[in-house]
């Protein structure tokens, strides 16, 4: 499963809004009576799934177009976001 650790608003190109998002794989493995849950490394990528970098403390890039978003610190909440996604059937679970 996927988990939401945050959304955060950037301006892109031109001033247009845009949202990196900040997700991690997460892995629950069951053993003799007690199950364990591991969470792997973070990554980002924009709303529809293509992966962004980043840059310094209040820049990403898009990878593939190398455009720059810069977080917009005084319009983001930044809050995490509490909901778990499935990749494969695609909904959302709490």
């Amino acid at each position: 499963m996927i988990e939401e650790i945050a959304r955060h608003r950037c301006t892109g190109r031109g001033g247009m809004p845009r949202y990196v998002i900040e997700h991690r794989p997460v892995f629950t493995t069951h053993g003799e009576g007690d199950t364990s849950l591991y969470r792997g490394a973070s990554r980002a990528s924009l709303p529809d799934g293509e992966p962004v970098r980043y840059v310094d403390e209040r820049t990403f890039a898009v990878i593939a177009t190398g455009e720059m978003l810069v977080h917009d610190l005084h319009r983001c909440g930044c809050a995490p976001a509490p909901k778990i996604t499935s990749i494969a059937a695609g909904s959302r679970n709490n």
